[in-house]
């Protein structure tokens, strides 16, 4: 039994009756503690007396909570809630009551500045557009993919800015790459950014992972995630939701995650790559030396990070002339190294895939050539099975660092990523390696050979790639 409540605050008027529904409700559940009902409910006790004040109108979160603790009807209240809420216009307020512990809902708008230079596109944006809108009865997170530069960010952030108008109650983002985040981290925050300071989230941290999904649920947000690795990173931040939209950017394609729409980002178009180059440049600038602009776009592949590079340089030395500049890039050797601008280069990215890989897919990738793969191929040049071949191939498009081809068991090798590999297959030293350096070679390409026949024995026994192995063989995204 809870000790006796306070007297209502009538001068409310359909507030304190509709707290006063919250207190028959209670007690029709057995009068339980309001310390009681918070360990269903996830809101300190405070918070739940608050909500049967009468003194202001709880948060619809809140509300659903304690109707939940108490074995109420949560469509009927949400109803009745929404009455009242209509009535007093009082709907959530970015601000804490300090002396009640009430919290009203928080408008967040956390979303980074989009680019202002974004460009193309249009297919995929009216395809994923229409895959939020055309969600059923719960919505499933949306899943944007591709290699490494192809531009999910910036484009995941155009699509959420262009549906934002369908998701009023604001929007949540987290860039999921930073090691140094911790997904509780992000929790809390996201709590604080919706109105729930953190002396009165739960203590627990897989209880503020249900609090963080019942305001998801009860809400219309959007939320956007970039730089997803792998899918237990993103799982606690998924929810069952009517209302809210997940957005998941990774270089991954995130197989293990059911339920998903999914938006695969390819390279730029040539038009696409001399649109964004003019936008950035100048389009007169382009428009005067188109063939020299198409030389750029060419030997950047077309990726959008590697346009944006060039065509940030070119905008800061407007005496030159495109034709010089596509005059630099063409030495093929030092390609990379003209892709850098600042703190963002081309190389770096790619750094970063590979060595996450793990030593059978690097030696994979030294092997890689330009244009286009084939496992046959890889296999042919490691002396592994063409399913172990197939399995590294797969792990290298889950780096980001390879995608398929149109021709069956084909995967294109992006122009850039094969200048890459070709730097990791020409090491200072091996040009005139001693017999014994050939020979300590051969030793570890046998211990190669063995690690990779191992995970394709474990996959053919069991019909997966086992823990070990795929701790082993594949990335981490």
């Amino acid at each position: 039994m809870g000790r006796p409540e306070r007297p209502l605050d009538v001068t409310t008027g359909p507030i304190a009756a509709f707290a006063h529904e919250l207190r028959v409700l209670r007690k029709r559940a057995g009068n339980a503690s309001y310390r009681e009902l918070s360990r269903t409910a996830l809101f300190a006790p405070s918070v739940l007396s608050s909500a049967a004040s009468g003194r202001r109108l709880p948060t619809l979160a809140v509300t659903l909570a304690f109707v939940s603790a108490c074995g109420g009807d949560r469509a009927a209240w949400e109803r009745r809630w929404r009455s009242i809420a209509g009535q007093t216009g009082r709907r959530g307020q970015p601000r804490e009551d300090h002396t009640s512990g009430a919290v009203r809902l928080a408008r967040p708008a956390q979303l980074p500045i989009g680019s202002r230079t974004f460009v193309g596109r249009d297919r995929e944006l009216a395809d994923a557009a229409g895959m939020i809108g055309s969600s059923g009865t719960v919505k499933v997170p949306l899943l944007v993919t591709g290699p490494i530069g192809a531009g999910k960010a910036a484009f995941a952030l155009r699509l959420a800015e262009e549906v934002a108008a369908n998701f009023p109650d604001g929007q949540l983002y987290a860039d999921l790459s930073d090691r140094g985040r911790s997904i509780d981290g992000i929790v809390r925050g996201f709590l604080r950014a919706l109105g729930v300071p953190d002396h009165l989230a739960p203590h627990d941290p897989a209880h503020r992972i249900d609090l963080y999904r019942s305001l998801l649920a009860e809400h219309w947000l959007i939320v956007l995630l970039t730089g997803v690795r792998d899918e237990g990173q993103v799982r606690p931040l998924l929810g069952r939701t009517a209302h809210s939209q997940v957005v998941v950017t990774s270089r991954g394609r995130l197989l293990g995650l059911e339920d998903s729409n999914r938006v695969e980002l390819a390279a730029f178009t040539r038009e696409e790559s001399l649109a964004l180059l003019g936008r950035i440049a100048g389009a007169r600038r382009i428009r005067a030396e188109p063939d020299a602009a198409g030389t750029i776009a060419e030997l950047c592949g077309d990726l959008p990070l590697a346009i944006t590079i060039v065509g940030r340089k070119i905008a800061a030395r407007p005496e030159r002339t495109i034709a010089s500049t596509a005059s630099r890039l063409s030495d093929r050797e030092r390609l990379l190294d003209s892709l850098s601008v600042g703190d963002v280069t081309v190389r770096d990215r790619f750094t970063s895939a590979y060595e996450r890989l793990s030593p059978a897919v690097r030696e994979a990738t030294r092997h890689l050539g330009s244009g286009w793969t084939t496992a046959s191929g890889i296999a042919a040049a490691m002396d592994v099975s063409i399913e172990t071949a197939d399995e590294l191939l797969e792990s290298m498009v889950d780096a980001g660092l390879l995608r398929r081809a149109d021709g069956a068991g084909r995967y294109a090798v992006p122009a850039l990523v094969g200048m890459f590999a070709a730097e990791r297959e020409r090491p200072s030293h091996t040009a005139a390696a001693p017999r014994s350096g050939r020979r300590a070679r051969r030793t570890a390409s046998e211990a190669l050979r063995h690690e990779v026949g191992h995970c394709s024995r474990d996959s053919r026994a069991d019909g997966n790639s086992s823990p070990t192995c795929r701790e082993r063989v594949e990335p981490s995204l």
